[in-house]
Order: C-alpha cells, then sequence, then structure tokens
C-alpha cells in the first residue's frame, strides 16, 4: 500500500482543499500515517504574503530532505502563477494546478469543526493581493450540493460547520438565477443534527441587511463575524481599493452590534501599505479602539507580484511596519481583554474540541461567539455541546466549570 502525507499552508479554503484532495487518494488506495515515511508528499500552497511563498518552498525542501526517494506533489495557490520557479526544484515530481472539486467532502481530518467550500474565486481585485490572479472567477456551489455534502459531514459526527469561500459574499452572484448567502445557510439550518453554522470571512460590503436580520434570530446561526477592514484610513482603503469607507465600516459594526448585542467580531489589518504615513495608522488605531474586536490578524505589507501595488511608491520601512505592528498588537490585546471581560459569569454553551495542547487535564472548546474556553477534563465529550459559567480569563481564553454535575 503506497503511503502519503499532506502539507497545507494558508487559509480555511486551502484545508478544505487538501481535505478534497486527501480524500480521493484514500479512495485510490492510499494510506496516511504520520509515524511511518510517506511514499509520496502533497504539499497544498499559499502565496498571499512573501512570508508565505518562502514557507511553501521550505516545506516542500523538508519533504524532500526527508525522504529522497518519495514523490513531490506541488499544488496550490503558489502554482497557479509560479509554477516554473517550484518546478526548478530539484526532488519535485509533479506540479498540479488547481480544480474546484464541486463534488466535495465526507469527513474533515483531525478537526471537530468542518469547513464546508461553498464559493471560490474573487473579482474584488485589491491593489496588493494576489488571490484574485490565482483563484479565478467567482462561482459557487449549488444550494443542493452544498446541502448533501452538509449532510454527510453531519452523519459523521460533525455539529459546527463552517461555511468557507475566497469571496464567501458573493456566493450565488455567478448562478443565472441569483442566489445568495442567506438562502444557502436557511437550507442548512433545516439539517437535523447540525447545531451550528459559523461564516468564516465575509467583506463588509456584503454583509446585508437580511444577514444581520436573519443572524439576529437564528438558532444555528454563530453570533461572530470576520469582517477584514485591513485599514481604518480612507486614504489608504482608496490606494488598496477597498469597497467600503471608515465611517461604512464603523457604521456595519455599531449595526450589527445593536441588532446582536453578544456578537463578536474579528478582523485582519494589513500594516505598512505603501504611502501609509503616521497619521493613516493613528486613524487605523482609532478604528480598532472604537469596534472592540474580540481579535484582530495582523500582517505586514509585502510587495505581490503582478499586483497594482507592486508599483506603488512611497514604501514605508520595515523597522518602522515592525514598530507599528507592536503597536496595533498591543491595543488589539487590549481590545480583547475588554470584550472577554463582559461575559465573566455568563453561562455559554461551549463546543468541546478536544484537549488542551498546553494542559492534558484541561478540555478546550469554543463558544458559538468565538469564545475560547478551557473545562477541566471528563472523558466522552469531545465534539459534544455543554453548558458551563464563564469564571475567569487566563491567557486569553476564559476558565469555565461545568453548569450541570458530572
Amino acid at each position: 500500500m503506497k503511503r502519503i502525507r499532506f502539507f497545507t499552508l494558508g487559509c480555511k479554503v486551502n484545508q478544505y482543499d487538501t481535505q478534497s484532495i486527501r480524500e480521493r487518494f484514500l479512495s485510490k488506495g492510499f494510506s496516511e500515517n504520520s509515524n511511518i515515511l510517506p511514499d509520496y508528499f502533497l504539499i497544498n500552497t499559499c502565496t498571499v504574503t512573501s512570508g508565505a511563498d518562502q514557507k511553501s518552498r521550505n516545506i516542500i525542501r523538508k519533504c524532500i530532505s526527508l525522504n529522497p526517494k518519495a514523490k513531490i506533489i506541488v499544488t496550490g495557490c503558489l502554482v497557479e502563477k509560479d509554477s516554473r520557479s517550484l518546478a526548478d526544484i530539484k526532488g519535485v515530481s509533479l506540479i498540479v494546478k488547481k480544480s474546484f472539486f464541486p463534488e466535495g467532502i465526507s469527513s474533515f481530518s483531525q478537526h471537530t469543526r468542518a469547513f464546508l467550500k461553498i464559493q471560490d474565486g474573487c473579482t474584488n481585485f485589491c491593489t496588493y493581493c494576489k488571490v484574485a490572479l490565482v483563484r479565478g472567477k467567482e462561482r459557487s456551489k449549488s444550494i443542493t450540493q452544498v446541502v448533501n455534502e452538509a449532510k454527510k459531514l453531519v452523519a459523521c459526527g460533525y455539529q459546527e460547520i463552517v461555511l468557507t469561500g475566497i469571496c464567501l459574499g458573493a456566493y450565488g452572484r455567478d448562478f443565472t438565477v441569483k442566489k445568495n448567502l442567506v438562502e444557502v445557510i436557511k437550507a442548512l439550518e433545516k439539517i437535523d443534527g447540525l447545531a451550528r453554522i459559523r461564516l468564516s470571512s465575509i467583506e463588509a460590503g456584503d454583509v446585508s441587511t437580511g444577514l444581520i436580520k436573519h443572524l439576529a434570530n437564528s438558532k444555528k446561526l454563530c453570533r461572530h463575524l470576520h469582517i477584514p477592514i485591513q485599514s481604518g484610513d480612507n486614504h489608504i482603503l482608496k490606494l488598496m481599493n477597498r469597497k467600503y469607507t471608515r465611517d461604512k465600516y464603523l457604521n456595519l459594526i455599531a449595526g450589527l452590534k445593536r441588532n446582536i448585542p453578544q456578537i463578536s467580531i474579528t478582523t485582519d489589518c494589513l500594516v505598512g501599505f505603501p504611502g501609509e504615513k503616521e497619521e493613516n495608522f493613528k486613524n487605523t488605531l482609532d478604528l480598532i479602539k472604537k469596534i472592540q474586536p474580540l481579535k484582530v490578524h495582523i500582517f505586514s505589507y509585502s510587495s505581490r507580484p503582478g499586483t497594482k501595488a507592486a508599483g506603488f511608491k512611497d514604501c514605508v520601512d520595515p523597522e518602522m511596519i515592525r514598530n507599528r505592528c507592536g503597536r496595533l498588537e498591543k491595543l488589539a490585546g487590549e481590545c480583547r481583554n475588554n470584550f472577554m471581560r463582559k461575559f465573566i459569569g455568563k453561562t455559554v454553551n461551549v463546543l468541546i474540541e478536544g484537549k488542551s495542547k498546553d494542559n492534558v487535564d484541561n478540555l478546550k472548546g469554543v463558544t458559538d461567539n468565538y469564545l475560547p474556553v478551557r473545562l477541566r477534563f471528563r472523558p466522552g465529550l469531545k465534539n459534544k455541546i455543554v453548558r458551563a459559567r464563564l469564571k475567569s480569563i487566563s491567557e486569553d481564553s476564559f476558565i469555565a466549570e461545568f453548569v450541570d454535575k458530572p
């Protein structure tokens, strides 16, 4: 029996794509065992930043060194625009371009929450981003395909499904008879045994009034949205070709919190975009302070070949970028603590994901609004939803106690 090992870099969509590829290899008789040196390595690459490019290449070389006789298969976003340089790496056996895999997946290896890709492609063309160049035009799965795939995952025991896409809010726009994200959510909510539906990431302009209304009333749609901001400054947002202004973003978050008081907001910020002055960056700090997000994913700008911003002048000094990232990280930590403190003493539902990596005497889990929770270990609770009272905060997680007795 041939053995294979998978490596995945990048986003939730890439993780889904790897699972789709994994199932096809396993159905052809391959086995996956991390304790045995494999005959094949498959590396699903990422190209969102220059660091991701380098990490992808490093893992390729690591696999070659682990077993020089193994077949090395490389796929993913880096392949789409840089296949020639990857093929030049001595030891790479096969370069594979991506496909959409509309047939879907039936399980999600080593995860308690299953990712389900319902959309691919992007036509936003943000000036700093290669994604639209490597992922192609927007395309969506039919609602029937999505529901059938979700039913398979629920049958495997998954209680939470995370809907993913390169531009999730664009779902259904490519259909002759247009559909939208709320319609697919409503269809999924009818599945017995599916307790939670979470959205992975959505652009500010795609958070419709209908979605907000449904989120406020749904018993299954998680009260958490990841809405990238990238910058809190209108001038920088325009240079980035983002489709919203600072005020529109602030009004959106205010409306969400007004309609859904316990909602958590997470976001992305890109620091050091060409032309970013101190006053522009301070506007980002001010916006983050105003919205009080649960988490901020912070990225340093890196020039991506083929993007419009690659030709922009007035680049920011790397040391200044590091300084600004540090300042933003400090503020983000304060906002996280401020938001989390509001929930101390609350009783919540927690999806148990398994044992905590840093303490095997604890279980780790997550609430529907994405609060991380630690509980004393009890056997047999993985992938179960339990009631717990949030007692205190330690190292960015809640320490909680079971409401019911064992």
